[in-house]
């Protein structure tokens, strides 16, 4: 098997690893202070066809291990993984052939929110949480927090044809003899559809929780940047595992879901017992690009059960599930329910009584 080409992004005057640095949208030595800039470029997308990428992803093979060039240590990889920090020396590698050629990204999105501002995030998230357990804060076990650029697929797509629903509305009301009658109309509704969707994102990594990274979107795709392996100093980073045909079905059932859910409430409103009577909608997929974004990862354990956070790392919106303390939720609802009563026992007072 073929050795992996390795890149270190080492400082050129004290030979240390350099990382990214978000703020200074540079590379920086965190030992000498020394940066590097990374060049602005208009973004211009690689060579290769998303079909050239996915035919491409069969055809790459697995590296089991790779030689650190620093410490010679031998560290096992997965298939995906392209960049990731030595674990005996610290020194942050890239493997080059997982972004390059046929598979290198269309764009990449760097890392805004820093490691020292994660934490003001998270505790924003936290916030106004009134059926958080109570003693999370001082028990809870937050695990190590890991900054990865994840892979996306991201797709621009059309949605057209004919929506229709029937429906009715009250007619003329009269009396006959001792019965009221009341008529009701009946409608079929039509509609046609005509929605463009630009810069739909689906994670293109199996082993990340799909839910997950749908919550953390969206992100700024203006800000989208020529893809630069610089970028990745310091960071963990994946490569697609998910071709984008696997992908387009998936797409393609939520932006039809959302033309449908759009198109509903204006065909239909102001008509009672809608019900769908034919949808003739198709979705055509126009182009798709495949990027890498950046996102914070890391468990919170709490009571014996790991809990998953994410937190887009150009936003910082945060996502994750937080436990529920029943006993916390009970006097929640109880503190609501006594509220209401007493301002019901007032109002009661004020009209009849006083």
């Amino acid at each position: 098997m073929a050795e992996p080409k390795i890149l270190e992004q080492k400082c050129p005057n004290c030979d240390a690893a350099m990382v990214y640095n978000p703020t200074l949208n540079k590379l920086e030595c965190e030992y000498c202070g020394t940066t590097i800039a990374i060049p602005e470029e208009d973004l211009v997308q690689s060579t290769s066809s998303r079909k050239e990428k996915d035919q491409a992803l069969e055809e790459i093979k697995p590296l089991p291990v790779y030689n650190c060039l620093s410490c010679g240590a031998e560290v096992l990889v997965s298939q995906e993984t392209g960049a990731l920090t030595c674990p005996f020396c610290q020194n942050n590698i890239v493997l080059t052939q997982q972004f390059s050629g046929t598979i290198k990204p269309d764009g990449i999105i760097p890392f805004k929110i820093t490691p020292e501002t994660l934490s003001k995030e998270v505790q924003n998230f936290y916030k106004d949480k009134p059926l958080l357990s109570k003693t999370f804060f001082s028990e809870s076990k937050m695990g190590k927090v890991t900054g990865i650029y994840v892979p996306f697929w991201v797709f621009d797509c059309e949605v057209n044809g004919a929506l229709s629903y029937n429906g009715t509305k009250p007619g003329a009301s009269y009396r006959r003899g001792d019965y009221i009658i009341s008529e009701t109309q009946h409608y079929i509704l039509e509609r046609n559809i005509s929605v463009n969707f630009a810069n739909l994102a689906l994670d293109a990594s199996e082993k990340l929780n799909d839910d997950l990274m749908d919550s953390v979107c969206p992100y700024r795709f203006e800000e989208l940047k020529p893809f630069d392996i610089r970028y990745l100093a310091g960071y963990v980073a994946d490569r697609f595992d998910k071709t984008s045909q696997e992908l387009q079905k998936r797409n393609d059932q939520r932006v039809l879901k959302s033309a449908s859910q759009a198109a509903i409430g204006k065909t239909t409103f102001g008509y009672g017992n809608v019900s769908l009577r034919e949808n003739q909608l198709k979705a055509h997929m126009e182009k798709a690009k495949y990027v890498l974004l950046p996102m914070y990862l890391f468990h919170v354990d709490f009571h014996g059960k790991s809990y998953e956070f994410a937190v887009n790392g150009q936003t910082g919106k945060v996502v994750g599930n937080l436990p529920r303390d029943t006993s916390v939720e009970t006097m929640y609802f109880l503190k609501r329910f006594i509220l209401a009563f007493l301002f019901m026992a007032i109002l009661i007072f004020v009209f009849f009584v006083w």
